[in-house]
């Protein structure tokens, strides 16, 4: 009976935390704030029954997180069922191991400090899974809000993992409950503190939320085209190049006019591969710059996939690749800019999707290369830029971020456009090798995060998924139907303003990562005093 009821905590912590993510069956965000309980109660009983506990510790939290990445991530099966296998399970694996950490640390340095380290692991996992090979930040705990953007306007200060940390901390009160069930004072006296801990910041945020109003620098119209080109069809072999060009130039010319300040195009809108040096003489910079001749005033920010060669003296990156006896090549999923002066400025993009854009660790296993998955890319990895590039007018008077697809998931480096003057972020993307499924959702709610944090305004073009503008408030003003070719215009607000957020970035995981190393150098040094004194008992 004891058994069944572990597994049952177990499931029920996995499944609260799945039902409270966006996009899901249920989307009951509140929830949030108790999902870990289960697996906290668990821990606890666990370690009550059992002196060595770590295993069953280990697999219980294992499953919980199982049951959570499968039914918020199930959809990259779409894109492939290797892929889907692997974010899953590892995903999974990474969060037990902070779990069973957390127990350790309970076990070997106290009970109150360990449930400090539970805050401090968690968020020291999360900033890591921000920043290393295998980043895969999708379930980083402060993106659940991202359909509630009233209730963390606060991240503009913290950014997603303040929400994180906000998360972890009602949970810990939440299981406190639970010691004080036969004594009602201590009951209600941590009843109040849950619910103040969890509504105070809520209804700050939405205050701010009502009155927040934005020191716009200037106003952009902008059209944006969603030509809605199937990936697996169409993109990149059934359809022609010239074809889908025409279909987007159509589409856009339906609402452009002489009040058109930008226009905005999906990632791989030009859908083959292209040299840099040549992308002048392409056939749909040939038709967009026809429409800039007419609208002079207007930009062009449109996604292809290039290819650059290096030049004998220069230094190859990892990803490169021989061309024949000339010399060396790379490839990179791109933005570029067209106005109406010869200027082409790029961005590479530098956050790639793990498995299908980046072989991980390819700089220190290079046979790794073998391993990617060809999803209309380039196999064996794309190569990337070290710092995002940020668009200017001819005047320099209004930057703009282009953001490609995966890049919107990631807080601290897309702030790295806005210290280099982006004051509008475009965010250029192909949804739809996920199909109709959360994953699309998911990506575009995530982006309402990015506003909120930044406090800019965001014009979204999805090739495929939901192409939308959103306010510095995260509230999406204008959006466009599901799987439907179609162009949409609108006006947005430039904002210059450098938040606390922009300003510090990631600086809750930077602190937590260095506690986080303290701590398990603390465990080490007590273990090994432990293992000294019994041997010294010994021989005796």
């Amino acid at each position: 009976m004891e058994n069944i009821k572990s597994w049952l905590l177990a499931i029920a912590s996995g499944v609260v935390l799945a039902i409270s993510w966006p996009e899901t069956f249920f989307e009951s965000t509140a929830l949030i704030f108790l999902g870990l309980s289960p697996l906290l109660r668990l821990e606890d009983k666990l370690s009550k029954e059992h002196k060595k506990a770590g295993k069953a510790v280990f697999g219980f939290s294992y499953l919980a997180f199982l049951i959570f990445n499968l039914i918020t991530t199930w959809w990259i099966y779409y894109a492939s069922a290797w892929g889907a296998v692997a974010a899953i399970v590892f995903n999974s694996l990474f969060m037990a191991v902070v779990f069973w950490l957390f127990h350790i640390t309970k076990q070997k340095v106290g009970r109150k400090e360990g449930y400090i380290s539970l805050v401090i692991y968690w968020i020291a996992f999360e900033y890591l899974h921000l920043n290393w090979d295998l980043s895969w930040p999708w379930l980083t705990l402060g993106n659940v809000f991202a359909n509630s953007p009233e209730s963390v306007q606060w991240y503009e200060y913290t950014g997603v993992l303040g929400g994180t940390l906000w998360i972890l901390i009602a949970n810990l009160i939440f299981f406190q409950l639970g010691a004080y069930r036969k004594n009602w004072v201590k009951s209600a006296l941590t009843t109040t503190v849950w619910l103040a801990f969890v509504f105070v910041p809520m209804l700050w945020s939405k205050s701010v939320y009502k009155n927040y109003t934005q020191d716009s620098k200037g106003e952009m119209e902008v059209v944006i085209v969603q030509p809605n080109i199937d990936p697996y069809k169409d993109k990149f072999s059934g359809m022609a190049e010239s074809d889908q060009i025409d279909l987007m130039v159509e589409l856009a010319r339906e609402k452009v006019d002489e009040k058109t300040d930008l226009l905005v195009l999906p990632e791989t809108a030009f859908p083959a591969a292209y040299w840099e040096h040549e992308v002048e003489f392409l056939y749909g910079t040939e038709e967009l710059r026809k429409i800039i001749d007419d609208y002079p005033q207007m930009r062009v920010v449109v996604g292809l996939s290039t290819s650059r060669l290096f030049l004998k003296d220069e230094e190859l990156p990892p990803t490169a690749r021989k061309l024949r006896d000339i010399g060396y090549y790379d490839n990179y999923n791109t933005a570029m800019q067209l106005d109406s002066t010869e200027m082409i400025p790029f961005h590479r993009k530098s956050k790639l999707v793990l498995g299908v854009e980046k072989v991980p660790f390819i700089k220190y296993v290079p046979l790794m290369k073998k391993l990617s998955i060809n999803l209309g890319g380039a196999a064996g990895g794309y190569g990337s830029q070290e710092h995002p590039a940020v668009f200017f007018n001819e005047s320099k008077t209004s930057g703009i971020a282009p953001i490609i697809c995966y890049e919107s998931v990631y807080g601290e480096y897309v702030n790295e456009y806005t210290n280099d003057g982006a004051e509008l972020y475009a965010i250029i993307t192909n949804d739809g090798w996920w199909d109709n499924s959360p994953g699309y959702k998911q990506h575009l709610a995530y982006a309402r995060l990015r506003a909120i944090e930044g406090r800019r305004n965001i014009v979204r073009s999805a090739n495929t998924g939901i192409s939308a503008i959103i306010n510095s408030r995260g509230e999406i003003v204008e959006r466009t139907e599901w799987w439907v070719p179609t162009a949409m215009k609108g006006k947005v607000q430039l904002n210059d303003e450098i938040t606390f957020y922009i300003k510090y970035g990631d600086y809750i995981g930077r602190i937590a990562a260095f506690v986080a190393v303290l701590l398990v150098l603390l465990i080490i040094v007590k273990t090994l005093n432990k293992t000294e004194q019994r041997l010294k008992l010994g021989k005796k």
